[in-house]
């Protein structure tokens, strides 16, 4: 698989073209068409949703979860920690379904995905992702994860929170994945599910980190969307999305974007069943506190993490077509 910091140097590079330009797929990929996007009006009524983005509800997700101290999937104390994401869910969405789908990890344990929302309603889904658990390098003992990845988790509860008692054309469902750190588990049984069940999925979204304090301030937020991976008929698709995302963040964020090839995230499964996806990423896997005991929230940024919300809430109101 290509190298993340080769995908990252080339999407900075073609960042100085316009949107429409970058049409070339990351190096060692194979080229897609040049996707045809026509940037939207701006919309006054996602623009409101938008403006409900409350950064004390995101720190204080980051600090609940950082709080377990370790969410490393094959600990014992895994259980509470999806406790915690169902009584999340809830919270930020009450009277919605929640499920938990069983994922058995490769030590034998069994752990489970858990869902918000019914992605067989009868209408197309725009499912969001993020994964729950953590590791380090000593991750039965201390793991907290902040930026990776209660920064997502935080950011997906905040969007539910803001967009779950509207009427949209189609159905948002929420996904906190186990066993990400164990190479996609999690989302692999859940992708498989989706095909099985023929879920209507329009589209995936992954959000896997999003509050890293990079040294450079001006540095962008990564919009990542499919390339040429596995499935190449879901490339147009992905690539009009992450356009639509591009010209959302200009209008709803202070962030700068680049953008970038899908990579090594909870989105690869689905791409792989055939599902269109894009993703959120801050370039923290290139920072000190990456897969070590140091990710804690004082080291976080919450402005960017704050920005990166305002984008996701756009994106999934924008997608799933309010009403």
């Amino acid at each position: 698989m290509t190298d993340r910091r080769t995908l990252i140097a080339g999407a900075l590079a073609a960042a100085s073209l316009p949107n429409w330009a970058f049409a070339q797929a990351a190096p060692g990929k194979v080229p897609r068409p040049e996707v045809q996007f026509r940037v939207p009006d701006m919309n006054p009524a996602v623009a409101d949703l938008v403006a409900q983005v409350d950064p004390a509800r995101l720190r204080a997700d980051v600090g609940s979860l950082a709080g377990f101290g370790t969410r490393w999937s094959e600990g014992p104390g895994y259980g509470a920690v999806e406790d915690w994401m169902a009584g999340a869910f809830g919270a930020a969405g009450p009277g919605g379904a929640i499920t938990r789908q069983p994922v058995t990890l490769p030590a034998g344990m069994v752990r489970n995905n858990v869902i918000w929302g019914d992605p067989l309603d009868g209408r197309e889904v725009i499912l969001v992702g993020a994964h729950l658990d953590t590791t380090s390098e000593n991750p039965a003992v201390s793991a907290p994860g902040a930026n990776d990845n209660g920064s997502g988790i935080a950011a997906m509860l905040e969007a539910l929170r803001i967009l779950s008692g509207l009427t949209f054309s189609r159905q948002i469902v929420c996904v906190g994945f186990t066993g990400e750190e164990q190479g996609l588990i999690g989302s692999a049984r859940c992708a498989s599910v989706a095909t099985q069940q023929r879920w209507p999925l329009e589209l995936m979204v992954n959000l896997d980190m999003l509050g890293y304090r990079p040294p450079n301030p001006a540095a962008p937020l990564f919009i990542e969307y499919d390339q040429g991976n596995a499935t190449p008929a879901n490339n147009a698709a992905a690539g009009a999305y992450g356009q639509m995302a591009v010209a959302l963040a200009g209008q709803h964020t202070s962030l700068a974007t680049a953008q970038t090839d899908i990579w090594d995230s909870d989105y690869m499964p689905f791409e792989a069943e055939g599902f269109p996806c894009i993703g959120l990423y801050d370039g923290g896997a290139e920072g000190p506190p990456y897969h070590t005991s140091g990710d804690v929230p004082e080291l976080m940024d919450f402005d960017r993490l704050e920005q990166a919300t305002r984008l996701l809430v756009a994106i999934v109101a924008t997608a799933a077509e309010l009403t």
